[in-house]
């Protein structure tokens, strides 16, 4: 098993990136901040003009491919401190294909249907230039599997009936792909007109100075408490997830801080190492940033970013209580003690230092509450952010330091922070060609409406087995492909069917985005929790295992979206009130169940009945929540009883 595991790994890992040397460093800097400063502009007010669909879209694939090859290997052996000559030929090739889509857009939309040979050419090129970039930065997984969707589109003719088409030469896919419905598609426009803002909204922050805030600030709040550093970097992940929308991201940003810490408090290294993952990974749905494919969604379902962002304020913030409570939990067994006084930050002297970074926090989510667009919202929040930081810096600078010298490390700053953008753009940019490739084969032989038949027909149409089928689906498909990448399919595959069943589109869409996230902390592929075990220096597949314990929730929430009305469909309404507080109250006896301790060590019986209390809580039903919660309170009662009466019978030192 654990070769298989390995070998999963091997087959799906992010590649390391290259540390360029000049004047090679100097060129892809710059390309970053190009990058990042034309897809602001775009987001802003137009006062140099408004860039047509062709430059927009063929600008994005042909930055990120060049970016990809400059800084991406093509195998272990290649890597040097510059790109090699066949970089170069790609970087070449990838010009002549984006390039042609951007001079003849206008061509190439009027002859939809009807391609040339140079199209079909074209079309190819860019494919395989995808792929490539995907294998590169993310294995090759997902690649293969866009390779076998094309070999579906070709050979549709020879597939069981359930499957078959009329099947499409090699030409006309090739031309297909090159079109608004595949590479240059939906993924495509929603990363370029939305993610890109918010990763680099998220690196402009960091860079000023949010990062080391949002680390120190929650360790010094929660320091005084039992399970303090594990508390934190819950807390901690919670407001890192807030600007990073990437769990693995997340996890080393925070974790290299607070798994140390974890350790030296008293946690086992595994445990320290599965704490930091699973809290990061609820970063993925914390408002305002929640990772790419929320944007996606938005476009998909058609509803409002703001509204997805409001439903799911709730879930997120109960993701982050469960996880909490494990940890808290773990170190009442393990009698973790207190993290001593002296060695605790002042919190309010630190928020007093740094509150200003959590007023680009709120702006955005005003901004866009405001009826303001995403894109607009962030664009001005960044602007602000820009100024925040100069004014503060020149309110707390020493005597010695001059305002020029603020200016320019200010400046510095921010151009670290684009160029840091757009790199942590590449991971999504990298693969946008590549899926979009499979939306292009599922909408052009009408595979998703076939998944959609097959599933109903698979599950007779019960929403309890269409929802199984969703978990299981993602979860093997979160083995060898990113978040974002499962969850589209999932979204055109799977989610369709769901709602065939009579669940709304938000609540469908929302359960394969949060399943899609398993493959964050969960074996064999669980690029989070690998991330946390390299810190704590523990064995990757038993932290991994720890992190999809600690993680429960993540798999109990979805529930709540499609049988309770968590997502407050109609409002805050009485029902939606009683779901939210025992779901709450339920995150303790599952904490507890999970980790073996309540009030005292638990045995099989009350484990197993503070399981069932845990479910009884969970489900949407007043009466039979009211039932769970009485039996939690007298499990937690004779805990009581028999430890007065162990120390009511234990002979003192005067005895």
């Amino acid at each position: 098993m654990k070769k298989l595991f390995v070998w999963f790994m091997k087959l799906s890992m992010m590649s390391k990136q290259r540390t360029l040397h000049q004047p090679y460093k100097a060129i892809f800097s710059l390309i970053c901040i190009v990058f990042a400063l034309f897809y602001l502009y775009l987001a802003g007010p137009p006062f140099l003009g408004n860039p047509g669909t062709g430059l927009r879209r063929g600008l994005f694939m042909l930055l990120v491919l060049t970016m990809v090859f400059m800084l991406y290997p093509a195998t272990k052996k290649s890597i040097k401190q510059r790109p090699t000559l066949w970089d170069g030929f790609l970087i070449i090739l990838t010009f002549v294909s984006f390039g042609y889509w951007i001079i003849y857009y206008n061509d190439l939309v009027m002859r939809t249907g009807v391609a040339t040979t140079s199209d079909s050419i074209m079309g190819a090129l860019a494919i395989i230039l995808s792929f490539e970039a995907t294998r590169r930065v993310m294995g090759w997984l997902l690649p293969i599997l866009a390779a076998v969707f094309l070999l579906y589109g070709n050979l549709g003719q020879k597939m069981p009936h359930l499957l078959s088409h009329s099947g499409y030469s090699w030409e006309r896919l090739a031309a297909e792909m090159f079109t608004q419905n595949a590479i240059f598609g939906i993924v495509l426009e929603t990363t370029a007109s939305y993610v890109v803002l918010f990763v680099v909204f998220g690196a402009l922050l960091n860079n000023l100075g949010a990062g080391e805030f949002f680390v120190r600030f929650p360790y010094a709040l929660t320091a005084g408490f039992r399970g303090g550093p594990a508390k934190s970097a819950v807390v901690a992940s919670g407001m890192l997830g807030m600007i990073s929308g990437s769990a693995t991201a997340n996890t080393v940003a925070s974790g290299t801080f607070t798994i140390p810490l974890m350790k030296k408090a008293g946690y086992r290294a595994h445990v320290a190492g599965a704490i930091e993952p699973s809290a990061s990974t609820g970063g993925m749905f914390m408002p305002p940033i929640m990772g790419a494919a929320v944007f996606i969604m938005a476009e998909m379902i058609s509803v409002p970013y703001v509204e997805i962002m409001i439903a799911s304020i709730v879930p997120a913030i109960l993701y982050f209580f469960s996880v909490a409570m494990m940890a808290h939990f773990e170190a009442l067994r393990e009698d973790i003690k207190v993290v001593p006084k002296s060695e605790r930050d002042n919190p309010w002297k630190l928020l007093k230092e740094g509150w200003y970074y959590l007023t680009p926090i709120f702006l955005v989510i005003y901004l866009m509450l405001t009826g303001m667009t995403p894109a607009r919202s962030v664009f001005w929040t960044i602007i602000v952010l820009m100024v925040i930081a100069i004014i503060a810096r020149l309110i707390q600078k020493e005597k010695a330091e001059s305002s020029i010298s603020i200016f320019k490390r200010t400046g510095k700053d921010i151009i670290d922070g684009l160029e840091e953008g757009s790199n942590n753009s590449l991971v999504i940019g990298a693969v946008v060609g590549t899926v979009g490739v499979i939306l292009g084969i599922v909408f052009l032989t009408g595979l998703g409406f076939i998944f959609t038949t097959s599933i109903m027909e698979l599950t007779y149409g019960y929403v309890a087995l269409g929802v199984l089928f969703a978990f299981i689906a993602s979860y093997i498909l979160g083995m060898g492909m990113t978040v974002t990448s499962a969850y589209i399919l999932m979204a055109v595959l799977v989610a369709p069917a769901i709602q065939a069943m009579g669940v709304s589109a938000l609540a469908a869409h929302l359960l394969v985005f949060w399943y899609s996230q398993t493959s964050n902390i969960s074996p064999p592929v669980s690029m989070a929790a690998f991330a946390g075990s390299a810190i704590a220096k523990s064995d990757p597949i038993k932290t991994g295992f720890t992190a999809l314990k600690y993680s429960i929730f993540l798999l109990i929430i979805p529930l709540l979206f499609v049988y309770s009305p968590i997502l407050m469909p109609d409002g805050l309404t009485a029902n939606a009130i009683q779901t939210i507080i025992t779901a709450f109250i339920a995150v303790i006896p599952m904490a507890s169940a999970l980790s073996g301790f309540l009030a005292r060590k638990t045995n099989i019986v009350e484990r197993l009945l503070l399981f069932i209390s845990a479910v009884m809580l969970i489900i949407p039903k007043l009466y039979i929540a009211i039932i769970g919660l009485v039996l939690f309170i007298l499990i937690y009662i004779t805990q009581k009883i028999k430890i007065q009466k162990k120390v009511a019978t234990t002979p003192t030192m005067m005895d």
